[in-house]
């Protein structure tokens, strides 16, 4: 049995996440002693009042100061004196749109430059600039050793620099931050925290519904592999969404479950939603429920929910084209209707022939 000191210790051991959020919040303020010496010189002075009541308390406690003191009263009364004469000017406010269809340059300090295509908006002092930025493409150049404090918050992430020229990207697969050189921290919403040196990224994910499927799509039409996709479609239906999104979410589930053959879970899952009375994307779902019950169950699951869109109008060639071939031992009456339908909406050449082969078949 371990002794408690020990045990606390191991129970309390900070882990390596822990750290690098801490640090990521520490190297904005600390990473280098001159940049703190900026910092400091930014702190207002005393006001005339203050140090005034310091040298009245002095005399109230000894009219003559001792020889071995007279030399520390000298040098506060000479500290005294410099704050007196070097007080320092206010940061001016920033506050400006930056919003651009085109590639767009400003300077809202000497210290600072921003080249931007999207939308944003500045405000904040020319000491601590701030940024929100929404969408498209920012980046920056800050001079080091200035005094000057750049951030910039978007919806899944908030940069601290110092000095350093780096990027930020907003987009459907949420905010890439790029550094070029210097450093920056980056503080993601979903949790992570990472110090980034010159040449190095990091990518913070969406973390609201609408934007993880945004996220999904987005990775889809990249041709991203459909695990990637069904971990961002899972944070999205894990997010709180709303009805519609919910819809969405559901649709994009299923498809990503059939892409990994998934069947089985996709079926469930197509039933599951089509239970919850789903309006925009509800043929979407039938669809899908019929084509995973055709690769799991067989005829006997599928034919009757591709004969429920049949009737319905809804059924795509190749839905009529599966349909007849199950009906057809049992039902040449409506096989025969059902790939006459095919080739009225449009057969693919190449199966041209072995669909009127099929009809021809079933002719009386």
């Amino acid at each position: 049995m371990k002794h408690p000191l020990r045990q606390f210790g191991d129970d309390t051991r900070a882990t390596g996440n822990a750290v690098g959020r801490v640090e990521a919040r520490l190297t904005p303020q600390f990473a280098e002693p001159a940049r703190v010496r900026s910092r400091l010189a930014a702190v207002p002075t005393a006001s005339t009042a203050a140090a005034t009541r310091v040298l009245a308390r002095l005399r109230t406690r000894s009219h003559v100061a001792p020889s071995h003191r007279r030399p520390l009263l000298l040098g506060t009364l000479l500290a005294a004196a410099v704050m007196l004469w070097t007080v320092q000017p206010a940061p001016a406010p920033l506050n400006a749109a930056l919003s651009a269809t085109t590639w767009q340059t400003v300077n809202p300090t000497e210290q600072v430059a921003l080249t931007f295509l999207g939308d944003g908006t500045l405000s904040g002092s020319t000491t601590t600039p701030r940024i929100e930025w929404r969408a498209g493409t920012l980046r920056a150049e800050v001079q080091p050793n200035q005094g000057v404090q750049l951030s910039v918050r978007t919806r899944e992430a908030t940069v601290h620099v110092l000095g350093t020229g780096f990027s930020v990207e907003r987009g459907a697969l949420g905010t890439t931050v790029r550094v070029s050189h210097g450093r920056v921290s980056v503080i993601c919403d979903a949790g992570e925290a990472a110090v980034l040196g010159a040449g190095s990224q990091q990518v913070c994910a969406p973390t609201t519904s609408a934007a993880l499927l945004g996220r999904a799509r987005a990775l889809s039409a990249l041709g991203a592999p459909p695990e990637d996709v069904l971990g961002a479609v899972e944070l999205g239906l894990g997010a709180g969404p709303t009805v519609p999104v919910r819809e969405e979410l559901q649709v994009a589930r299923t498809e990503s479950l059939g892409a990994l053959g998934r069947w089985d879970e996709a079926y469930q899952v197509a039933t599951t939603a089509l239970g919850e009375n789903p309006t925009a994307r509800r043929q979407d779902l039938l669809h899908l429920q019929a084509r995973a019950a055709g690769a799991t169950q067989g005829c006997p699951a599928a034919a009757p929910l591709w004969g429920s869109l049949f009737q319905d109008g809804q059924a795509s060639p190749p839905e009529l084209v599966a349909l007849a071939d199950c009906v057809g031992p049992t039902d040449p009456a409506l096989a025969r209707r059902a790939l006459e339908k095919a080739i009225e909406l449009g057969v693919p050449e190449s199966e041209r022939a072995g669909v009127d082969a099929r009809l021809e078949g079933l002719r009386p």
